[in-house]
């Protein structure tokens, strides 16, 4: 996408921080760089059961992906299990995208796929329980309904309780949600203080939910196995619950992935061959039975796998803790950002404690009118870091459909890429790109990083816009409403910002001072709007079109004016004269009605001591000398005509 040198592939998933992400993305990039790919990773941040206006945004995703320009995406379906998400990326898929597709861990979806074959997978761990422990009050606590993994797991639940003739227990089967979330509901439903309902064994969708119910179990003063057993189906490494190990059904990611890029290489070698796109293939996987010790039961290597669970387990609590104070100094750094270019300067100082960052890219949105906060076919880089060294502020613009400028462009290596919006609210200021270290995979900690890059663009943004509120009201204060040139106020704040610094340099300006020839009759005939409001505007526009470069010109109410011309002798006020009445000229070859005005130019070298008042008040005699033979001229003519 972003080099002419090899195809992009497109990987879109929800969540960063899971076992099974951490290993998707691992593989995924192993074999794109194997295979020649580019590699993108459109990541989103989003929890089923949250109700956060941040998660909603993420769905932006899925407008923003440059899907079209992809040459084969990759995508876990199941991953996005909060509402409204799935339905937008499969219309995504179905609308927008011409390239192939393969999704994994998912059965039902149209395309390619592969994912493990939960009809079978689960019967093992079932026939364990029931057959080697002889359980009979087995439960099953499934997944949010209409969970497809969950529902045909708890559909091989059903099948094998009623093939060996065991009734269900009056509390079977309780909904849970495929998290840790609702793990007191759960124990109150199928243990709760009747110790003659309780199960013998209970046997969960998934593995967060079992390792939340034992801890629960541990909570209430009772213990697994030893009053109930509980098991579980993933076999997640999450220690962090683990009490003890979990029984479980293992689920063959790498083979699982490994296969899904071999069968997306395929599909897009035969696009480029030209061939004729050929059936979809499902491929189901087997899973593997684990008996761990949440059953009774214990495996050959327990207490040391136990041990160095544990041993990672305070290596990952240490790196949490450094990383809630970087995050919090990167916080405090970052919004007190006043430009854009002070949030590279943050990024920059900032970098050592993202030490598996290897390049880092930030995009802002932008239209005709500068930076957007919404997506738009036009992006600037604003920042830009590669092999840890300052690139500095680019501003680079380019089409979105890019990703990235030329600059990214490594020629001689596949890359790899993660791309995270940023947004707040119904905002949306950019995205960012990183590519990391070899081997190395974001954690939920670089999704913090970049949710607060996006806290410091919505305050840097309201803090622009506050400026520009103020700057609106103070040209309000020092604008002449109908003409649009300075007020009084506005003309002296203007010349009072130089005037110290011109007399010092004995500068020679010209200041003027016209007036409006028959207004009152003007309103008279022709009414305010149609006539004198006119007259009073085209005398302005006439002023703007004769004066030079650094005048400054003004209204005072009336029908009078004022222009200030710096670096001015008697042929700049001859030259602004002649320019000044060619325009009314021109204006009077159509008008229903003659502008005129009366100018006088007083001419000065400014000193130290000469105010600015004694040059009003000097230019002001000279008007009036000037109107006085302009009047009389004019009363001239008016007889001349009778």
């Amino acid at each position: 996408m972003i080099t002419n040198q090899r195809k992009t592939i497109g990987v879109f998933m929800n969540r960063a921080d899971t076992d099974f992400q951490a290993i998707a993305q691992q593989i995924t990039q192993k074999m794109a760089r194997k295979m020649g790919y580019d590699v993108f990773y459109f990541f989103t941040v989003g929890y089923r059961d949250s109700v956060n206006h941040y998660d909603e945004q993420e769905k932006g995703m899925f407008a923003f992906a440059p899907v079209e320009k992809l040459d084969g995406i990759l995508v876990m379906p199941d991953s996005y299990d909060m509402p409204g998400f799935r339905e937008a990326l499969l219309d995504m898929l179905e609308n927008r995208v011409k390239c192939p597709i393969v999704c994994v861990r998912d059965s039902r979806i149209q395309y390619d796929g592969v994912y493990t074959n939960d009809n079978d997978a689960i019967r093992p761990l079932l026939a364990h329980l029931m057959d080697d422990h002889g359980y009979r009050k087995i439960c099953f606590q499934a997944g949010y309904e209409g969970h497809p993994d969950s529902e045909a797991r708890l559909l091989c639940y059903r099948e094998e309780m009623e093939k060996r003739n065991i009734p269900l227990p009056p509390n079977a089967i309780y909904y849970g949600s495929m998290w840790t979330k609702g793990a007191d509901l759960a124990y109150d439903y199928f243990l709760g203080d009747d110790r003659e309902r309780w199960p013998e064994a209970i046997v969960c969708a998934n593995d967060y939910m079992a390792y939340a119910l034992i801890e629960e179990v541990f909570a209430h003063g009772y213990s697994v196995p030893e009053d109930v057993v509980i098991t579980g189906f993933d076999n997640v490494q999450n220690v962090s619950l683990s009490r003890i190990t979990l029984t479980t059904v293992g689920q063959d990611y790498t083979g699982m992935l490994e296969t899904a890029m071999q069968m997306l290489d395929q599909r897009i070698q035969a696009v480029s061959r030209g061939e004729s796109i050929l059936p979809h293939r499902h491929v189901k996987l087997p899973g593997s039975f684990q008996i761990r010790h949440s059953c009774g039961c214990k495996g050959p290597d327990e207490e040391e796998d136990q041990y160095l669970k544990i041993r990672n387990f305070n290596q990952t609590l240490r790196g949490i803790r450094q990383r809630e104070v970087s995050q919090t100094y990167f916080c405090i750094e970052l919004n007190a950002a006043e430009t854009y270019e002070s949030i590279h300067e943050t990024v920059m100082r900032k970098l050592g404690d993202t030490p598996t960052m290897r390049d880092f890219y930030l995009c802002l949105f932008e239209d005709e009118n500068g930076f957007a906060e919404k997506i738009t076919p036009d992006v600037r880089l604003i920042s830009c870091v590669q092999d840890r060294k300052d690139c500095g502020v680019p501003n680079i613009r380019f089409n979105r459909e890019c990703i990235l400028p030329s600059i990214a462009e490594r020629a001689d290596e596949p890359q790899a890429f993660y791309i995270h919006l940023l947004h707040q609210r119904e905002s949306t200021f950019g995205y960012t790109v990183m590519q990391l270290q070899d081997g190395e995979t974001p954690s939920m900690f670089y999704m913090h990083w970049n949710i607060i890059i996006s806290i410091a663009l919505r305050n840097l943004s309201s803090q622009f816009k506050l400026e520009a509120l103020y700057e609106e009201r103070r040209r309000s204060s020092i604008t002449d409403v109908l003409t649009g040139i300075y007020n009084r106020r506005g003309f002296e704040e203007q010349l009072n910002e130089h005037w110290k610094q011109m007399c010092a340099e004995h500068k020679k300006v010209c200041l003027l001072s016209l007036d409006l020839d028959n207004l009152k009759a003007i309103n008279d005939t022709y009414g305010h709007q149609a006539g004198g409001d006119l007259a009073l505007k085209t005398i302005a526009n006439a002023i703007l079109a004769a004066a030079p470069e650094g005048a400054i010109s003004a209204r005072f109410g009336g029908d009078e004016y004022w222009v200030f011309i710096p670096d001015c002798g008697e042929e700049g006020a001859r030259h602004f004269r002649e320019k000044f009445e060619a325009y009314l000229k021109d204006f009077n070859k159509t008008a229903r009605f003659t502008v005129g005005a009366s100018v006088g130019a007083a001419l000065f070298e400014l000193g130290e001591g000469l105010t600015m008042g004694q040059c009003i008040h000097e230019s002001d005699e000279i008007l009036y000398q000037e109107k006085k033979r302009r009047h009389a001229e004019l009363k001239q003519h008016a007889m001349n005509l009778k």
